[in-house]
């Protein structure tokens, strides 16, 4: 799961991943020490603010990670290319969120600072770009 502290109060984090400088790789999460694909150091964060489409989608009846209120609705959403990642989706029940489904990462504040919340948005001729910082 993606669990994101704030280090400063009332600022919401920006979702980010890695891009290599060397070989443009994505890489997850923004503070690897080096490129998954070719290993470079250089590495430089990326805010992933756009929606994505869920791949898949579960229901889990089980606290598989700390924090995590039962029954939660686990998703698979590319956050960019070759960036695949289980993601939390805010729904009442899996018919809500087929796979297709656009969603918006949102940050949702909580006793142990927070964690990415994952909401349908509706998208029209929707083409994804990853913005650079």
């Amino acid at each position: 799961m993606m669990n994101q502290k704030s280090t400063a109060e009332h600022v919401t984090p920006a979702l980010q991943v890695a891009q290599c400088t060397v070989c443009q790789g994505f890489s997850f999460p923004a503070n690897v020490p080096g490129c998954r694909h070719c290993g470079s150091p250089e590495l430089k964060a990326v805010t992933c603010d756009q929606p994505v489409q869920l791949l898949n989608v579960i229901t889990v009846h089980a606290e598989l990670a700390a924090g995590l209120t039962v029954p939660a609705i686990i998703g698979e959403v590319e956050l960019c290319p070759g960036v695949i990642e289980e993601v939390r989706v805010d729904a009442e029940n899996e018919a809500e969120v087929p796979p297709g489904t656009w969603l918006t990462p949102t940050w949702s504040d909580d006793l142990d600072g927070g964690a990415w919340v994952f909401r349908s948005v509706f998208v029209k001729d929707f083409t994804r770009e990853v913005n650079a910082e």
